[in-house]
């Protein structure tokens, strides 16, 4: 987005709520140039809000609509919350302006969590208190996520063009341009045909990107119709740290019953997640977090309690995964826990409990081909993992047995391994209702042209892994060597919407489509002349899912977010110094089942990629709020980057079937492999991610007093 210049572009300012919670009295400026404007919710000539549309069989199919205030007009829900904005032709000047504007405000305490509660999810399956009661063993654990920013590569703006008539051209650093269009459109009030998204080139995000530019496009749009004038409202690297979305914070506590041979008999699991002020994904969120949980382990009986609560923090958006690094940290800690408690090797134990072929998730769909056992037989072949599973628990039982004495003279080694699943694509229907009350069908158009270009129309905003992809599949189907990208900005009529960027929906949903329209010209191009032109669409598969056993809610899911699973394993090995209190790890090995890849070299550049950032969340990465504020001097402290980041061994399993995602296998198997194999070596429970250098030396004093 910097890197974008618009000629006499107005700069955009952001005036910020200084309560942590309360109402909006007023705000007083200085005396502003002619040339200086302060825009508020006032000046909005459409809908207040920027929000996501949530497509619902109840109501008679209407939709709900979770959303944010573009500018708040009375009630302040997070310290920071923009509640104006400056323009202003000069930035220098501008920034001068802003440090002399007060935002009048009524501070008020926030209410408790047990009255913020915005989303629950209550199930049962077979008979739990029997299954306590027959329960040989009682296994507990409590698991804890902090919150983790996405810290994209690039910080998030929005540039906004007038043009003729009411029309507007927005330039958006956006995993989603369609939303993008429809929430400036509906700001403006305005048909969304005049609205253009060009997306910006996205760099790493993290799944940072899905609603936090739509929410500034709409601020920059107001101020462009406004003023007359392009506006370039760009956050600095400070203001999107202090202010923007994090992943949601969760405390997990889940009580498994098993027999005297170590099986599940029945779980209880209870979950609260904190999604800050406001909850457009909670849903989503939720769910994914609730399902993932349950792991990829039969359970018997289940009983699952589950809310999302509201607090005066920023918004908690999605991160990479949607809550799957949420609930796959706990799964996965439980598992070995369990193991741990029994005695066995954690990854035998899971050879033992995984679910079979025809199994269903507890969200009701089936499991198909998951070759389970050949992932983790293979991650612990990589990794000598059995060997040394062995040796450190040997170690380990010999401290425990000594207590813990002579504990500085050599460094502490453990090991872990998880297993973990990923979806493709969302649960819920996110598509916003046009004509005749049905949403739009999301896809692709593809165009042979007489020069022998396959010209590709997508609204996807895609990177250079992807369009290589697609080249790819262009050479081998069609026999074409060059490929050419249309996005909505280019040609707004004739470019179908293609959905958001993110839970591999674009190797998943986008490429399938993609593929199958290659097949289909490439039946008709001896039979019709050039140019031919295909569609193709994709439809969600409609099925109900785990009904909430308090309510009447049977909110339906598309299957294909889960049909076809892609399946990996991790082991984790670390070292302790406890000189420092400081992990080192030694080293990382994935094995990964994700169907057809397309290329392995830039799928293994991905991986490992996702690992460092998923080993980084798991260390280190924290943001810590204090009375509903984070402290300035956090953000350089903030580490971004393992400095000591072992090599990444990655091995695909090769298998039938369609490419499927696997860019978030990474984060939900690296945190819980880490803390497993900290656990190991220090014997005593990590139980919450990131684990730093003051979890080591609390660790260290429990086992030293035998309290592990």
């Amino acid at each position: 987005m910097d890197d974008i210049n618009v000629k006499n572009a107005l700069s955009g300012i952001l005036i910020r709520s200084p309560v942590v919670s309360g109402f909006l009295n007023g705000i007083k400026t200085p005396k502003l140039p002619y040339n200086v404007s302060l825009v508020t919710a006032a000046d909005i000539p459409g809908i207040k809000t920027c929000g996501v549309f949530h497509n619902s069989e109840q109501d008679n199919g209407l939709q709900k609509f979770f959303e944010i205030p573009v500018f708040p007009e009375k009630e302040l829900s997070w310290f920071g919350q923009p509640v104006a904005m400056l323009l202003g032709p000069d930035p220098v000047k501008l920034q001068e302006l802003a440090e002399l504007c007060s935002v009048q405000a009524h501070d008020e305490n926030a209410e408790q969590p047990e009255n913020n509660v915005i989303i629950t999810r209550n199930y049962k399956s077979g008979d739990i208190t029997e299954a306590f009661e027959k329960a040989a063993i009682i296994v507990k654990g409590k698991y804890y996520s902090g919150l983790q920013d996405p810290w994209p590569s690039d910080p998030p703006g929005a540039i906004a063009i007038p043009g003729t008539g009411n029309s507007m051209t927005i330039y958006s650093a956006t995993q989603w341009p369609g939303h993008v269009r429809s929430a400036v459109a509906r700001c403006l009030d305005v048909k969304t045909a005049l609205i253009d998204v060009e997306a910006a080139r996205l760099e790493i995000h993290l799944d940072g990107k899905i609603w936090l530019p739509s929410l500034l496009a709409c601020q920059a749009a107001v101020g462009a119709m406004l003023r007359k004038k392009p506006v370039r409202l760009i956050l600095n690297r400070g203001e999107d740290f202090l202010y923007s979305p994090k992943s949601a914070g969760t405390e997990i506590i889940i009580q498994s019953a098993l027999d005297k041979h170590g099986y599940i008999l029945g779980t209880k699991v209870n979950l609260t997640a904190d999604f800050g002020a406001y909850g457009l994904f909670a849903r989503e969120i939720t769910e994914r977090i609730a399902l993932s949980i349950l792991g990829a382990y039969s359970h018997g009986s289940i009983e699952l309690e589950a809310r999302g609560i509201k607090s005066p923090i920023p918004p908690a958006g999605p991160t990479a995964g949607f809550g799957l690094v949420q609930g796959f940290f706990a799964a996965e800690r439980h598992a070995s826990r369990i193991a741990d408690i029994i005695g066995v090797d954690p990854a035998e134990w899971r050879k033992n409990v995984f679910l079979r072929k025809g199994k269903m998730l507890a969200i009701g769909v089936e499991i198909r081909n998951p070759p389970l056992e050949e992932l983790i037989d293979s991650v612990a072949t990589m990794s000598d993992y059995r060997r040394k599973w062995a040796a450190y628990e040997l170690l380990r039982k010999n401290r425990r047995e000594n207590h813990f004495r002579n504990k500085l003279e050599e460094p502490l080694r453990g090991i872990g391994i998880t297993l973990a699943y990923q979806g493709n694509s969302m649960l819920y229907d996110y598509r916003e209702q046009k004509r005749h009350n049905h949403p739009p069908d999301e896809g692709v158009e593809l165009t042979l042209e007489k020069d022998g270009v396959l010209e590709i129309r997508t609204a996807l905003p895609c990177g250079a892994n992807q369009i290589q992809s697609w080249q790819a599949i262009a050479a081998k189907t069609l026999g074409v060597e060059k490929i050419r990208i249309v996005t909505r900005a280019e040609a707004p009529k004739n470019v179908p919407e293609s959905g958001p960027a993110c839970l591999s929906r674009g190797i998943s949903i986008i490429t399938e489509l993609l593929e199958k329209a290659c097949i289909a010209i490439r039946k008709q191009r001896f039979r019709n002349p050039l140019p031919i032109t295909v569609h193709r669409y994709y439809r969600p598969s409609r099925i109900t899912p785990w009904p909430d056993n308090n309510t009447d809610e049977h909110e339906k899911i598309d299957e294909n977010a889960l049909y076809s699973l892609s399946w990996g394993s991790a082991v984790v090995e670390t070292e302790i110094n406890l000189s420092s209190y400081t992990a080192r790890v030694r080293g990382i090995w994935l094995s990964i089942d994700g169907g057809t890849i397309l290329s392995e070299d830039r799928a293994k550049k991905a991986i490992c990629l996702a690992s460092q950032n998923a080993l980084s969340w798991a260390m280190q990465e924290q943001a810590v709020y204090r009375n509903g504020k984070i402290d300035e001097t956090d953000i350089k402290n903030y580490p971004v980057q393992i400095l000591d980041c072992p090599p990444v061994n990655v091995d695909f399993l090769w298998s039938e079937g369609k490419s499927r995602g696997i860019g978030e296998l990474p984060f939900a198997l690296i945190p819980a492999a880490y803390a497993q194999a900290l656990t190991q070596a220090l014997d005593y429970p990590i139980e919450r991610y990131p684990a730093t250098s003051m979890d080591i030396w609390n660790a260290v004093q429990q086992s030293s007093t035998g309290a592990g």
